[in-house]
């Protein structure tokens, strides 16, 4: 994901396109290439020089919940394969300032995420949904009209796009919880896929800001044409710099951001529904609009002043909401990742962090009860299940042990959502291959 941004990021703010060609890689030893397959004969590289750079990884999961699920065989494997293609305009006989980025995503296999609870463990095993499936989950198209300025107009995957902005590793590079990858708080309006138009601003090789108007339903597998902005939203982004740490991942800011929708969401809360005797339960009310303002901020805490490579960053990442149409009120991240955790492993990277997700008290008062009289009927006497807010701790430790394997063991913490589950421990490996 960092070669696909580098390159975008380049083009779009130097506007030169001369040193995009892959270095042909034909003669190097497998555990030196940066890719595994090398160059292809040159073919990599043939392709770039005409405008068509590919970038394929494939990620291998197995999670297990040993603590805190009644199941009997909580390990699960699954993998991901991403193809990316980054398409140069001017290269390919279009329009110069012209950048366009395609994802394929193919998941195939199982997942811990519907038995770890309100934080699923796995976000990158998210997409393109639960099933095994391949769907193009991204494809933006980037032209520039100012030096720094291009319009961005496609179909988002929100977990790309997030890393774009923020570097937090799409859950195949970095932590896995969800939580920890993207701004959770913003899950009730804000899909994975979306559609997007609007300006995106960079500095240098960094994207600053944009705004820009998206459709609140998720289109992972679809074209996001039909419907085609049928509820149109909006979204805001800015990146204030604090001049800590170089420009890249380590770069020091605060961003800021905000979202409004438009779209009619259901309501659950105590008020907004009522038993029918004839029908049972009835009447949940409608609101016409959600808010959400969130913050994200990076920082270098300490580098190695004889290592350039050896750093640790603090990032958090802050939600509130409206707290209606969207069941999280609030939710918070705090996170250190050190990257050369030793030295002579400058590509080894250490994190651990922490996050809490705040439901709406009126979420809570409502499903608890339902939930409760539904565990009644079922278990055939009073059962009480109350709604609780949910935090977590994730460590994990990635080894790159060559340039194209990275291997990384993960533990994390969940605690129950539910009053009638156990805190869930959730342990796991990650493979991730770059070909």
């Amino acid at each position: 994901m960092a070669v696909i941004a580098t390159v975008l990021f380049s083009i779009l703010a130097a506007g030169s396109t001369d040193a995009l060609a892959a270095e042909p890689e034909a003669a190097a030893p497998h555990k030196d290439r940066t890719q595994l397959t090398g160059d292809w004969g040159g073919a990599r590289t043939s392709l770039a020089e005409r405008g068509i750079i590919v970038d394929l990884f494939m990620t291998q999961f197995y999670q297990g919940v040993v603590a805190g699920s009644a199941g009997t065989d909580d390990w699960q494997y699954g993998v991901k394969g991403d193809l990316f293609l980054t398409l140069i305009g001017e290269k390919l006989g279009l329009w110069k300032g012209l950048i366009g980025i395609v994802q394929v995503e193919s998941r195939a296999g199982d997942d811990v995420n519907a038995i770890s609870g309100l934080s699923p463990a796995n976000a990158n095993m998210l997409m393109p949904d639960s099933g095994d499936t391949t769907a193009i989950t991204h494809a933006l198209a980037l032209q520039k009209v100012a030096k720094q300025t291009a319009l961005a107009v496609g179909k988002i995957n929100a977990i790309t796009f997030v890393d774009m902005l923020v570097h937090n590793g799409r859950g195949v590079d970095g932590f896995m919880n969800t939580s920890l990858v993207l701004p959770i708080g913003l899950g009730g309006t804000v899909p994975l896929a979306l559609p997007f138009v609007g300006p995106v601003k960079f500095k240098g090789k960094e994207i600053q800001g944009l705004a820009g108007i998206y459709d609140p339903n998720d289109c992972a597998k679809t074209t996001c044409l039909d419907p085609f902005f049928e509820d149109p939203s909006a979204i805001g982004v800015w990146k204030f710099y604090t001049g800590n740490g170089p420009e890249g991942a380590r770069a020091g800011y605060i961003a800021i951001g905000g979202t409004y929708s438009s779209k009619e969401y259901k309501v659950v809360d105590p008020g907004s529904f009522f038993v029918n005797p004839a029908v049972g339960l009835a009447g949940f009310s409608d609101t016409q609009q959600s808010w959400s303002i969130f913050s994200v901020i990076n920082h270098e805490l300490w580098a190695d002043p004889s290592d350039p490579d050896r750093f640790l960053n603090f990032r958090g990442m802050y939600t509130i909401t409206d707290g209606e149409a969207n069941p999280i009120k609030w939710s918070a991240t705090a996170a250190l990742e050190m990257t050369g955790t030793f030295r002579r492993r400058d590509k080894d990277v250490f994190g651990i962090g922490i996050f809490h997700a705040g439901l709406a008290s009126g979420f809570k008062n409502a499903v608890g009860p339902l939930l409760s009289v539904a565990a009644t009927v079922v278990n055939r006497t009073p059962t009480r299940i109350a709604i609780e807010d949910t935090d977590g701790f994730e460590a994990y430790y990635k080894a790159q042990l060559t340039p194209w394997f990275a291997l990384t063991g993960d533990v994390q913490v969940i605690t129950a959502t539910l009053s009638t589950e156990d805190t869930k421990l959730v342990t796991g490996v990650r493979g991730k291959v770059t070909f």
